[in-house]
């Protein structure tokens, strides 16, 4: 008796542990997307990148955290005003938490366009030497994306800035960028996500399309 009252105290012991480590998870993550949320400057996005990588290395089997940090690094070297060694190692910084994001969960369309958007602005840094190998690269892996979730929308949008910022002597151009924004458009409608997935895009979509127009 005394034993099946130990292992019973045991059992609520283990149940409370995970219950207040899922709690201070959810409050970090809640934390973390009320400063993406509200990020419009490098700095900002510095902060919310600095706070999701002190979660990710607390939360070494949740990919949302690796995700968030690879996102925010990726629009701190967008935005900002660095030289271009400085831009392409923000860009590795950024690819390396999207990579540790898919080795948590493989196969995941999310992961899949942010590594593809990685990959462009990686290659925009030196356009000249990267263009025929890292266009290619960002476009299967935007592919990728759509074939395993073809509801996302990110996956179009990015494809379709990517296309936007691409000469159209390589088959880039607003005209073929129009087609792409406009699934976006149509996707982001019916987009259906939740808890702390991502959700981002439906304003850039809007704001490229525009300029197609």
């Amino acid at each position: 008796m005394k034993t099946l009252k130990l292992c019973f105290a045991l059992l609520i012991i283990t149940f409370a542990v995970k219950a207040q480590s899922a709690d201070k998870y959810t409050a970090a993550m809640q934390k973390g997307m009320a400063l993406v949320d509200s990020a419009n400057t490098p700095e900002q996005f510095t902060s919310a990148a600095n706070f999701f990588e002190r979660v990710a290395a607390a939360e070494t089997k949740q990919w949302l955290p690796q995700y968030y940090a690879a996102f925010c690094n990726l629009h701190v070297a967008i935005m900002g005003k660095q030289d271009n060694d400085t831009k392409d190692a923000l860009y590795d910084k950024a690819m390396s938490y999207a990579e540790k994001a898919d080795a948590i969960k493989p196969a995941n369309s999310e992961v899949l366009v942010l590594e593809g958007y990685i990959t462009f602005m990686k290659m925009s840094v030196f356009s000249q030497q990267r263009a025929m190998s890292m266009i290619p690269k960002a476009n299967a892996l935007l592919d990728k994306a759509s074939a395993i979730d073809p509801e996302n929308p990110r996956a179009y949008l990015v494809k379709g800035q990517d296309t936007f910022y691409t000469p159209e002597a390589f088959g880039g151009g607003k005209a073929n960028a129009r087609g792409l924004l406009t699934t976006a458009a149509d996707k982001y409608k019916n987009q259906k996500t939740s808890g702390f997935e991502p959700a981002w895009g439906a304003h850039r979509c809007q704001v490229l399309l525009q300029q197609c127009n």
